[in-house]
Order: structure tokens, then C-alpha cells, then sequence
């Protein structure tokens, strides 16, 4: 069983914005005056990569900030007309570092669909500042490969392992379409994407401080319902893609 060290807590439904324990202190403890700095001199650049119809991943590069401090802050992703339909991170991330956010991965992209993707850098004196990128995203042609899916196993979460989910990891080439969760044959969680609602984004292992956060890959992690905690149950998880080809894992888990 893994243990997770470094925490992406779930307060709540994971709104909070993220922030980072280490450039808050550099911030406070500057001697930089903020009073005559009012703009981010310049902002977080990155590219895109478009992977698959649904996937695409971001890499941040440069920026720079007279204040000495300069770090992404948050992604967020606005549909053809401009409408925002998501955001990354949506967890309350401590002790780690901001170079993190710089490898971002986001899925369930309509194949087809156009979108523009942000990122917010921040400075020392909270001057945030954007650069957007437009995406449109190819149409796969039809394959009948099966989505890759890990079995199921469970995992410790939370400042102190605190919590016990389930969790597995499913990627497909084409591009997702269906995520389902069941134990003892009862539904307890589903992902439709391509829906132009439901979004996954995750960011790359991120290797210096040889631990792995819930933020980290491309894996899932479901709470489950107190009425199956402490006994043996079938854990089955069905992934399809969006061309239908479906694939199940499954295994027998304490919870």
C-alpha cells in the first residue's frame, strides 16, 4: 500500500485554491516593496501538446518578475465561446513546490472541439498575470484497443493517512468516455467525458522530493460509502473509450 506524503487535501468538494508553503514565506519574508508594483513584468509561458483527440499536455517555461518571485498559480480551461468550464487545481496543496504545476495534463476534451487554455502566474506582491493558448482538438480515426486500465487497490490519503480510497489508473489513446465504479456489483461513482462538463487534469510525477501526491498521474481516488467499511468486497472498475472498446479490472478489497 502506497502512503502519500505529500498531501492534496480534500476539503469539502476541493475548491480551495492551491497554495504553496514555501513561496508564501519567500513572499513575507522579502525585503521587496510592493507599494509601486502593481503588474506582473512578465507572466509563466507554455506550450501545448496535443496527445491524443482528448488529452493535451502543458508545459510551463519561463516568466520573470522584478519582485524576485514568480510561480504558476492556477490552469483554467474556456470552451468556443469564451465560457471558463474548469480550473486545476481544486485542492488545497501544502509542502510542496510550485515547479510542480508546471507539467499540467488535461483529459475528456471533445474530439473536434476548440478551446483556450490559461495559465495564472502570481508574484511576490500577488500581481497575477495570464498567457492563453487556443486548441483544437483532432478527430481519432476508429481503433478497437481497449482503454489501459490498472486493477484496483487502496490507498492511505490525508496529513497522515487519514483516509482510506480506492484507487486505479486509466488512460486511453483516443480519449475516454465512461469511468465506473462498483462494489459488490453497486454503482458508487461515474465519469462521462467528452461532454463538454466533465474534465480530468493531473500533473506528471514530480520527482524531487521522492514522494507521489493524489495530484500526481493519472489516477483516480473515490471515497466510498461507510456501509462498506470493514468487510471484503468485489471492487470493479469498467472504463470505455470513446469509440466503445470497454475493458474491467477488478479485485477483492478490505475496506
Amino acid at each position: 500500500m502506497i502512503r502519500f506524503n505529500k498531501t492534496a487535501m480534500t476539503v469539502a468538494t476541493l475548491t480551495a485554491l492551491a497554495v504553496f508553503a514555501s513561496d508564501a514565506h519567500a513572499a513575507k519574508t522579502s525585503s521587496y516593496n510592493c507599494r509601486s508594483d502593481r503588474v506582473i513584468d512578465s507572466p509563466i509561458q507554455f506550450v501545448v501538446d496535443v496527445q491524443s483527440s482528448a488529452r493535451v499536455h502543458m508545459s510551463a517555461y519561463g516568466g520573470f518578475d522584478k519582485s524576485g518571485l514568480i510561480y504558476p498559480m492556477v490552469w483554467n480551461l474556456y470552451d468556443s465561446t469564451g465560457k471558463r468550464v474548469d480550473y486545476f487545481p481544486k485542492a488545497l496543496v501544502v509542502w510542496t513546490s510550485s515547479n510542480m504545476y508546471k507539467e499540467a495534463n488535461l483529459e475528456g476534451l471533445a474530439p473536434g472541439g476548440s478551446y483556450v487554455i490559461e495559465l495564472v502566474s502570481q508574484d511576490a506582491c500577488n500581481n497575477q498575470g495570464m498567457m492563453r493558448k487556443a486548441v483544437t482538438m483532432p478527430v481519432a480515426p476508429s481503433e478497437g484497443t481497449v482503454p489501459d486500465l490498472s486493477v484496483p487497490s487502496l490507498v492511505q490519503v490525508g496529513l497522515i493517512g487519514s483516509f482510506t480510497e480506492i484507487t486505479f489508473s486509466a488512460t486511453d489513446d483516443s480519449g475516454l468516455q465512461n469511468v465506473t465504479v462498483y462494489i459488490n456489483g453497486t454503482e458508487i461513482q461515474r465519469y462521462s467525458y467528452g461532454d463538454g462538463g466533465t474534465y480530468r487534469w493531473w500533473f506528471d510525477n514530480y520527482p524531487f522530493d521522492n514522494t507521489q501526491s493524489t495530484l500526481e498521474g493519472p489516477n483516480y481516488y473515490i471515497s466510498y460509502p461507510d456501509t462498506f467499511k470493514g468487510q471484503a468486497a468485489l471492487v470493479e472498475v469498467v472504463a470505455v473509450d470513446i469509440y466503445g472498446n470497454r475493458i474491467v479490472t477488478s479485485a477483492v478489497l478490505g475496506l
